[in-house]
This record gives C-alpha cells, structure tokens and sequence, in this order.
C-alpha cells in the first residue's frame, strides 16, 4: 500500500541519513577535555579541527534527534549540540525566527519609505501557504497585512479586498492547524475571492480579481494567474516557497536553475511591488535582484533577509558548548536543569538573533546611503580579492569596471543586492584575519563575548563564558560584525592600505574609540527613535557618528604606538572624552559654540530628542578630542587645553575649511586623497600650533593672544587670506592647499 511503500522509504532515507553521518564523524577530531583526539586509521594533512555540526535542511528538518543520536553514539564533545533544534533545542518554526528575521529587513524597507507596516495597512502577494514556516509566521506578524493573493504547489489564494483583523484571525487558525488554502474558510473572503486549483485546465476569476490584478480577461491558466500575482500592484512580495520566480530582463529560464517554474517566472522589470521580502532562498536570480533595485525596488539578498535561522543555530550551539562545560564544573546540575535553562531563554536568543538582523540590513542602509562617493573604494576593494583569487564577479553578480565607470557616470552607487554580496565578502576577510591575530586574546574583548550569550547566562555563568572553547570564534565574529555593520563593507580593507597597519589593529582602533565615545549608547539612542524620525534623519545621524570613528581609527592608526593597548587607551580617553564633552559650553569659542547649537536646532527641527541632537551635533568638535588628550599629557587640565586648541581653530576659521573640504566634489581617489590630505594638515597644524601656544604660556592673559602677537607679519597675511576665501562663494582644493601652506608658515615661525 501507498502509507507502506512512504514508511518503507522514510526509514531507508533515515538510515542513509546515518550513514552519511557516521561517515563525517568517522573522520572527525574529537575532544577529550582540552585534548584533541584524532580519529583512528585516518592520515590526517590539516590542523587540529574539531568543530563540526550538521544543518537540518530540507528533507531532514526533523532529523535533529537522529543525528544527536550519533553523536551520543560516537561520545562526540558536542552531544546534542552537533544538530541544533531537536527535542532538546531551539524550534525555528515554533520561534517562527526565520520570518522574524526577514521581517526585520521588510520592517526597514518600508520604514524608509514611510510607512509603519506594523500601525498602518499594507498589501501583499505571496509564495507559499500558512502551513510553512517561513511563509506562515511571516503572515502572522503585522495585524495590518492585507495579503490580496497567494499560490503554492497546489493552490491559488485571492482575497481582492481583505479585512486586515478577520483574514489575520483565518490564517492564525490555519497555521494552528497546519492547514493548505483550501482549508481556508472561503466565506471571509472579500467579494470576489476564491482558492483555485492550480491542477486545472483553466481558471475563472471575479471583476474584482481582475481589478485587483489588472487583468484583461477572465478565463486563463492557473500560470497566467500566478505571473500576474507576481506582477501585482501591491506594497509587498513575500517569498516563502521553493523557486526562483524572478529572473532579470536580459537572463534565459536556464540562469534560474529551476526548470519547475519556467512557465511562471516573470522579469524583475515587470514587477509592480515596492518591497521583496526573500523569506525562502534563490526567490530572485541574483540579476533580477539588482535589475528591480536599480528601477527603486527595495530588495537585498536572500542571504540577508533568511538569515536568522542560521543564527539561532549557532547560537543554540555555543549556548549547549558553555552549560555542558558547566555541568562538567558542577556549576549545573545536569542535563534536566539544562533544558530547563534552554527554554527559559527562548525569547532573549530570539532577541539577540533578531538584533543581528536589525544591525546588518541598517549596515546595507547606510552603505547605500553614502553611494556613489565609496564606488571607487568598493572598486578597488573587488579587484583586490580578484588578484588574491577569491573573488569572481561574474558569478556573484557584481558590477566589473566597465558598469563602474557607467555607474559612476549617473551618480549611482553599488544596489542593496550588490551590497549584500560585498558586506559577506568583507565579513569572510576581516573574521580570517582577526582569527589569525592574537585580537580575540585581547582582555578588554571578553565583555563583547559576554553580549553574544543571554542575560541569564551573564550573570549565572560569566567564568564559563570566558573559558568557552569557542571563545576566540565568538569574539572573532562579534567584532566583524561590529565593525562592518557600524561603518561600511570596504572600511577596514581601506584602512589598512592607506595606513599599512593590520586588520587587527583597525579592530583594536575601533574598540578603542567605540568604548572612549560610549558610542553603544548612542547607536541606542539613534535606533529608539524607529517609526519616531524620520528613517532619512535617523541614516544621516548614524553617518555622522561613522565619520568620527573614521577620523578617530585614522588618528590612532598613524599615531606613534609600538602596541594599541585597548584597555590602557580606553582608561585614558574616557575619563578625559567625557570631561571635554560635559564642559563644551564652557571651552568652546562663541563662533563653534554658535555653529553647533545651530546644527542641533536643526536636528530639534527634525524631531530629535534635545540630548540626542546635542551629542549628535558636537561630533564635529569632538573629532578633535584625541588631539587635545594627547596635548593634555604634558599634566596640564584637558578642559584648558581644549579651550586652546578651539580657540586656535576659531581664529583662523578652520572648522569652517574642514567642512569646505569635505563638501569638495572630488572626482577621482587621487582627488579625495588630496582633499582628505589637506584636512588632515589642518588638524595638524591646529594641533601643533595649540602645542606651541601652551609651551610659551605663562599663564596670564589669553595665551593664544600673546603668542599671536609675537609673529604679525605671518598672521596679518593668514587673515588676508581668510577674508579672501570668505568672501568666496565656494572652496576648492587648491584654496585648501594654500591655507594649509600658509597654517605651516605659521607653525615654522
């Protein structure tokens, strides 16, 4: 019989099942304690490897048990955590986390279009059916989703005019009960819907299908139906089904690799939607990504949007990894309390995956903000990989040079899909080569490990956390991600080949300012202000505080320092930062202080908070901070010699060069260097200067006065020049060229 023949094959493909494991594990390290145990009868050519699990994927999402059962069997060190999920672990279906994790990047997209898809209605055409778990949960989570049509392997779904609070009730039933569409209660449609067989000949739809789609006629294939949901005129597409339905313009069915929907697949250029939500993998070809990105279509990576599952599971295992070692420490009673501890912590691994989401898709956002003025540096970056063999464009789908240069012609930066790819690549890099260094050792790192596990593990199990085998992994991708997701993709690669200093120590640099500024705070602060400000004001504040950190990494990284000593430099600057941060009022000149009051009216205008609007617009001032703290070393008062250094840059009106500067349109890298150059003379000589007039001060009168007075002839020609460039309707880069000569003048007097 047919329920035989299902069981007869169903535990021949659990035993092959176990069979390939068996195979993995019978070539596998193992760990006894702290000693690696290499497998037997095994010629072994790599290093020590002991880390090995298995993803539970299509065909053996259930298989969980079955694999944790032999590595039991093969008394393997993960236990339960060489399979994640299981009766043991976190349910991604039940969490619904992988829905939540594209939603988090659908969330965004609308966002920064203007809309709150959790307050205010939407529509929406889908893939997939309330039974799945990607396209069912994502169903569940606005109470404002009008989903207006939807097809899977066996039905089509048409509610041409849904009620947002009856159809999300309907489909909460039907996921409860694991139902298909024709399960759905087809008198709470709206006039006209109906669910239609996908196995017919053909299908007959209402006038209101066809308005609702914008069809022509009412009799057509099932396939002509689903192209035109695809092809709808709605807010969302939300892919939770298997296929790729979308292909670019220029591609054949054969670039989509799936044979099974060549008759429903439609080009990227004919779709209506605003938002693509890529909840299943390979909805999009790659080139239909990019093609329906660059028609303003909000849309990243199936990579990006899917993600959260992944994480669960990895962090499901890392979380198994410390509580076994603390059973082994008797910090823990055993397995029972473990899983115990496990399910207590449900919601907070679901936060921490989700905040992952939040932070990379706004890492997209903000790279894409800065456009076309990082192509060149992104450029550069892709060739590099290409020459060190591990990249090719082609096959990732990333613009070559000729695209660039065409690009670069209309004003346009690389797309959210093409971001998404170069955002992976950095991470790749930047993870190898933090590994290789001795960073993830660094002391003052063990606190961003302590935030990579929940709450309840920090305060019970902080001393296994910092022996947690995977220790150096862990801080290893927290500060990957951290970096990348708070600057841009390309940052540290830049960083080191402008300065020559290892990756490492771009990552020290910027812990080091991360934790001197207390910039988690104020990321926090920016981010509470979702669905508040404006998405734009938001994006431009973020900016402002990854160009500090830009200028601040610089400034280390070219200092003098045989080691960057987080810890020593974090003790130093903190103190000394917030000091000159509490006291602007008082140490800045009128003009400064005029210009940043003026720069947070206009954020207070835009609706940001007083205090996030003051913090925000005293960036510009306290670029300088690390300057003045190193002045501030010879013992005097870091506030005194604050107010010397500003009040050498209001004389000569360097903050508003620097501003000029960066505003200058340059066209080429050598041009930017230029201007960046230039900039960095005039922080210099402001800096030397200051230096010089704290030397010479006796500490009566104004000292910048008095040291002025010394040299007229050279300053009588410098406010010559200053009256000339104000009255100049803009500044160039040989304006800034000469005031820089004319500042080392001053210097070599």
């Amino acid at each position: 019989s047919p329920s035989v023949d299902r069981a007869t094959f169903q535990k021949e493909g659990v035993a092959a099942y176990q069979t390939l494991l068996r195979g993995m594990l019978d070539i596998t390290d193992n760990l006894r304690g702290t000693d690696v145990i290499p497998p037997r009868d095994v010629v072994r050519r790599d290093a020590d490897d002991p880390y090995l699990v298995v993803a539970a994927d299509k065909g053996t999402a259930t298989f969980s048990d079955i694999a944790n059962a032999i590595s039991a069997e093969y008394g393997f060190w993960l236990g339960d955590a060489y399979a994640s999920g299981g009766s043991a672990g976190y349910d991604h279906k039940n969490m619904g986390i992988t829905a939540r994790g594209g939603w988090e990047a659908v969330k965004r997209h609308f966002r920064e279009l203007g809309t709150n898809i959790q307050r205010e209605d939407f529509t929406a055409v889908g893939v997939g059916d309330m039974s799945g778990d990607v396209f069912g949960n994502a169903l569940l989570l606005s109470p404002h989703t009008k989903l207006i049509a939807a097809f899977n392997h066996s039905h089509i779904f048409l509610d041409p005019n849904p009620d947002p609070s009856t159809s999300l009730a309907e489909r909460r039933r039907m996921f409860d009960e694991r139902l298909n569409w024709n399960g759905y209660n087809t008198a709470l449609l709206s006039a006209g819907g109906a669910v239609l067989e996908r196995s017919a000949k053909v299908v007959k739809v209402s006038e209101e299908v066809m308005r609702a789609l914008d069809l022509e006629k009412k009799t057509l294939a099932p396939a002509e139906l689903m192209k035109a949901i695809l092809r709808a005129r709605a807010d969302l597409l939300w892919l939770g089904g298997i296929g790729t339905y979308v292909k670019s313009s220029d591609e054949d069915h054969a670039a989509a690799r799936d044979r099974a929907n060549d008759a429903l697949r439609v080009d990227a250029n004919e779709l209506r939607v605003r938002v693509v939500g890529e909840g299943a993998n390979l909805g999009f070809t790659q080139s239909g990504r990019i093609e329906f990105a660059l028609r303003d279509g909000h849309i990243n990576t199936d990579a990006i949007d899917n993600s959260a599952g992944v994480d669960t599971s990895d962090h499901e295992v890392n979380i198994k990894i410390l509580l076994y070692d603390a059973i082994e420490q008797g910090e823990l009673a055993g397995i029972g309390e473990r899983n115990k501890q496990l399910a207590s912590m449900t919601d907070e691994v679901g936060q921490l995956v989700l905040c992952d989401n939040y932070e990379q898709t706004q890492a997209i956002s903000l790279t894409q903000f800065l456009g076309e003025s990082v192509l060149d540096e992104q450029a550069r970056f892709m060739r590099a990989l290409e020459r060190a063999g591990r990249l090719d464009r082609a096959l990732e789908g990333l613009p070559d040079d000729e695209t660039i240069a065409q690009r670069h012609a209309a004003h346009i930066g690389l797309t959210r899909p093409e971001l998404s790819i170069l955002m992976a690549y950095s991470k790749i890099g930047l993870y190898s080569d933090l590994l290789a260094s001795d960073l993830p050792d660094d002391l003052l790192l063990v606190e961003d490990l302590v935030l990579y596990f929940p709450k309840p593990l920090r305060q019970q199990y902080r001393a296994a956390i910092e022996r947690h085998r995977l220790r150096r992994e862990i801080i290893g991708t927290y500060v990957t991600n951290n970096i990348i997701n708070r600057i841009r993709p390309t940052f540290v690669w830049q960083m080191t080949e402008e300065t020559g200093k290892p990756a490492a120590d771009v990552a020290r640099a910027f812990t080091i300012i991360r934790e001197s500024f207390d910039l988690r705070s104020l990321w926090s602060e920016i981010e509470a202000q979702d669905n508040i400000l404006p998405a734009r004001v938001q994006i431009e504040m973020l900016t402002e505080v990854g160009r500090l950190l830009e200028r601040a990494i610089g400034w280390l990284l070219i200092s003098d320092y045989d080691r960057l000593d987080t810890a020593e430099y974090v003790a130093e600057f903190r103190p000394a930062i917030a000091a000159i941060a509490d006291r602007l009022h008082d140490i800045l000149p009128a003009a400064l202080l005029g210009a940043l009051k003026a720069r947070q009216g206009e954020l207070e205008m835009d609706g940001v908070p007083e205090r996030v609007a003051y913090r925000i617009a005293s960036l510009g001032v306290m670029g300088a901070a690390l300057d003045i703290v190193r002045l501030s070393r010879t013992g005097r008062p870091v506030q005194d010699v604050a107010k010397v250094y500003f009040s050498v840059g209001a004389r000569f009106g360097l903050e508003r060069l620097r501003s000029a500067g960066a505003s200058i349109a340059a066209e080429t890298p050598w041009q930017k260097s230029a201007v960046a150059a230039a900039v960095d003379d005039l922080f210099n000589y402001q800096s030397i200067i200051a230096s010089r007039v704290l030397g010479e001060s006796n500490g009566a009168g104004e000292p910048l006065d008095g040291w002025l007075t010394a040299r007229p002839r050279v300053v009588e020609r410098i406010d010559q020049m200053m009256t000339d460039f104000r009255a100049a309707q803009t500044v160039d880069l040989a304006m800034l060229t000469v005031a820089s000569r004319q500042l080392r003048t001053l210097v070599e007097s």
